[in-house]
C-alpha cells in the first residue's frame, strides 16, 4: 500500500512540475486568452432571449442611434464589439473579420455590410432560372450570387401510377454538385415537378390516391438533398381540372408543412402564356403559394402573330404580348409583390419560301435556338463574312434575315441584353417581385446578360439577420459539427455512462481499491469532483441547469450529503478484508 501511495505521490508531483514548468509568455498569453474567452462564453450563454434582442432580431424597445450611419443602440453595438473579440482572441488576426464592418439599417431593422466587391441581389427581389438536367456541368460558370433560386428540371409525374417516368434524371438530381453548391450561397433549390397533356392531367388529377405516392417520392427526394421545395407546372391544363388541381396544390402544401416542420416549404406555380386558359383562381392559389411564375414565352405557339418568342409589344391589336399577358393577369387578381416574369434565352428560327405570286417569303417554325447559338452561328468573328441584326422596336426583339438564291429563306429572333433589360423593366414597372430566365447554359458566353441582371436587381450592400452567424469562426465551426452529429455524440456519451458505472461499480467490489480510494483526503476529493462532473453532465443532457438556479443548489445539496455520508460510512466496507 505504501508504495502505491509513494508512486502516486510521485505521478502528482511530476505532473505539477509539469505545468509550472510551461509559464513561459506563451502559456500566459494562453491562460489570459482563456480566461478572456471563458468570460465571453459566459456572456454569451447568458440568455438567447438578450442575444436576440441586442442583435435587433426582434421588435427592439430602444430607440435606435440617430447618427449619420445609423449603428445599433449601445447594447448591440457592446455585443458586438464583444464578440468580435471573441472571434479574434479564438481565430488569431489571420481572419477576415465581417463584423467591424456592420452597420445597422434602421429602417429595415437590420445590419448591413458591403458586398466586397461583388454584386449581391437585394433583399427584396427574385431572380428565379431552371437547370435542365440535359445542360450537364454549365451550372459552375455561373455567380450564384445573382441567382436566388434555382428550379432543377424535372420530375415527370407518371398519370397512372404518381411515382415519376424519368429514373435516371432522378438519379442526377440525387447526384449533382448543383444543390451543394447552390446552399453555399444561400441560393434556394427547388424540384420542378411537371405533367403535360390534358387527358394526362385529368387522369391523375382525379385519383387522389396516386397523390399520396408523388407526395411521398417528393419528401425522400427533398430530405435527400436537403431542397427548400418544389415548382409545379401543368402545362396546357382544360379548364375541368380547375378545381382539382387548386386541391392538388393544396395537398401538396399541407403535407409538406407536416413532413417538414422545421422548415419552411417554398411552393411556385408555373401560370401559362395566356391568362384565360389559366382554369384555377388567383385569390384562392395566393394562400397556397409563394411564387407564381407568369410564362413569358413561346408566344409564336399562341395564335400566329408573332414569330417572337417574348414580344414585348404586338403589332396586332388582337395578339398577344407580354404587356397585354401581365396586364390581363393583374386585372384578374394576380398578386405582383409574389409575382416574376420568365424570360427566354433562347431564339426562334423560321425558314421561308418566296412566293412569286404574293410578292412575299412564306415561312415556317423551324426550330428554337439557344442566344449561345446565335452567337456562334450568326454573329460570326470572321470579318470577311459579317451579318447585321435588326431590332423590332415594336416587339423589342432583334432579328437576322438571310436570302438565298434558290429562294429560301432563313429569319432568326433573338432576344440580347438590350432587349432583355426593356422585358425586365416591364416586370419591374408592373411592381413584380423580380424575373426568371429560362434556362442555365442557354446564354453561355454572353456575361452582358448578367451584368444587366445585376444592375437590375443586385446592390454593392448585404443585408445580415445574424451578425453572429455571418462569420464562419471555430465557434461556429464547432456548433456546426456539434449539432450535425448530435446523436452520435449522445449515443457515444450514454454508452461512456454505463462503462463507467459498471466499471466503478467492479473496481468498488474489491475492497483494495476501496480503501485506497476512502483512506486519503486528494483521493477523496477527487472522487467527488468525478462524481460532481457526473451530476452536471447528466443535469446538463437534461436542460436542467438553464434559467434554475435552485438546481445548482440541490447539486451542492447532494454533493455535501454524499461526501458526509462516504466520510461517516466509508469505514464500514472494509469488513471484505480477508
Amino acid at each position: 500500500m505504501n508504495q502505491i501511495n509513494w508512486r502516486s505521490v510521485f505521478v502528482f508531483i511530476l505532473l505539477a512540475f509539469s505545468f509550472l514548468s510551461c509559464r513561459n509568455n506563451e502559456y500566459s498569453k494562453l491562460k489570459s486568452s482563456t480566461r478572456r474567452i471563458s468570460s465571453e462564453m459566459r456572456y454569451l450563454e447568458k440568455n438567447t432571449s438578450e442575444v436576440a434582442v441586442a442583435l435587433g432580431m426582434t421588435v427592439p424597445t430602444e430607440k435606435i442611434d440617430t447618427t449619420v450611419n445609423k449603428f445599433a443602440p449601445l447594447k448591440q453595438k457592446t455585443f458586438i464589439q464583444e464578440y468580435n473579440f471573441l472571434y479574434d482572441a479564438i481565430n488569431g488576426n489571420n481572419t477576415v473579420d465581417y463584423l467591424q464592418s456592420l452597420e445597422f439599417d434602421s429602417l429595415k431593422m437590420s445590419y448591413k455590410r458591403e458586398g466586397f466587391g461583388q454584386k449581391i441581389l437585394r433583399e427584396d427581389v427574385e431572380v428565379y432560372t431552371w437547370y435542365p438536367y440535359w445542360m450537364g456541368d454549365v451550372w459552375k460558370s455561373y455567380d450564384f450570387n445573382l441567382i436566388s433560386t434555382i428550379s432543377f428540371f424535372t420530375y415527370k409525374i407518371d398519370p397512372q401510377s404518381g411515382s415519376y417516368l424519368n429514373p435516371a434524371q432522378i438519379k442526377q438530381w440525387r447526384e449533382t454538385d448543383l444543390l451543394d453548391t447552390a446552399a453555399k450561397y444561400n441560393t434556394k433549390t427547388l424540384l420542378n415537378i411537371a405533367l403535360e397533356g390534358e387527358e394526362n392531367q385529368v387522369e391523375f388529377l382525379q385519383n387522389e390516391s396516386l397523390w399520396n405516392v408523388t407526395i411521398d417520392s417528393l419528401a425522400v427526394l427533398l430530405k435527400e438533398r436537403n431542397a427548400d421545395g418544389v415548382e409545379i407546372e401543368f402545362s396546357g391544363m382544360g379548364e375541368q381540372s380547375g378545381r382539382d388541381f387548386m386541391n392538388f396544390v393544396n395537398f401538396i402544401r399541407n403535407n409538406l408543412d407536416y413532413r417538414f416542420i422545421s422548415k419552411k416549404m417554398f411552393i411556385s406555380v408555373v401560370i401559362p402564356t395566356i391568362p384565360e386558359s389559366f382554369p384555377s383562381d388567383l385569390l384562392e392559389l395566393d394562400e397556397l403559394v409563394d411564387l407564381f411564375i407568369v410564362k413569358g414565352l413561346d408566344y409564336h405557339e399562341v395564335d400566329g402573330t408573332t414569330p417572337v418568342i417574348a414580344p414585348l409589344r404586338n403589332a396586332n391589336p388582337d395578339g398577344y404580348s407580354l404587356d397585354r399577358t401581365l396586364r390581363e393577369y393583374l386585372a384578374m387578381g394576380l398578386n405582383p409583390e409574389k409575382s416574376i416574369l420568365a424570360l427566354p434565352l433562347y431564339g426562334a428560327q423560321w425558314g421561308g419560301a418566296w412566293e412569286g405570286n404574293e410578292g412575299y417569303y412564306s415561312s415556317e417554325f423551324e426550330k428554337k435556338i439557344t442566344l449561345s447559338e446565335v452567337k456562334r452561328v450568326y454573329e460570326s468573328a470572321d470579318s470577311s463574312y459579317i451579318m447585321n441584326s435588326v431590332l423590332d422596336e415594336i416587339m423589342m426583339t432583334n432579328y437576322f434575315f438571310l436570302e438565298f438564291p434558290d429562294g429560301s429563306s432563313i429569319d432568326c429572333w433573338y432576344d440580347d441584353s438590350n432587349t432583355l433589360s426593356k422585358k425586365m423593366d416591364l416586370a419591374l414597372f408592373r411592381k413584380f417581385k423580380g424575373i426568371g430566365l429560362w434556362a442555365l447554359g442557354y446564354d453561355a458566353g454572353m456575361d452582358e446578360i448578367w451584368q444587366v441582371v445585376g444592375e437590375k436587381f443586385a446592390g454593392d450592400e448585404v443585408f445580415v439577420k445574424d451578425p453572429i452567424a455571418e462569420i464562419d469562426g471555430y465557434p461556429i465551426q464547432v456548433a456546426l459539427f456539434l449539432h450535425k452529429y448530435e446523436k452520435l455524440f449522445v449515443v457515444t456519451f450514454s454508452i461512456m455512462t454505463i462503462v463507467l458505472f459498471f466499471t466503478l461499480a467492479y473496481a468498488f467490489s474489491d475492497w483494495r481499491f476501496r480503501e485506497s480510494i476512502l483512506a486519503h483526503q486528494l483521493y477523496r476529493i477527487i472522487f467527488l469532483a468525478v462524481c460532481l462532473f457526473i451530476f452536471l453532465l447528466i443535469f446538463a443532457f437534461f436542460d436542467l441547469l438553464e434559467g434554475n438556479n435552485w438546481m445548482l443548489i440541490l447539486i451542492f445539496i447532494l454533493g455535501a450529503a454524499a461526501t458526509y455520508f462516504i466520510q461517516k460510512y466509508g469505514g464500514l466496507i472494509k469488513s471484505n478484508k480477508p
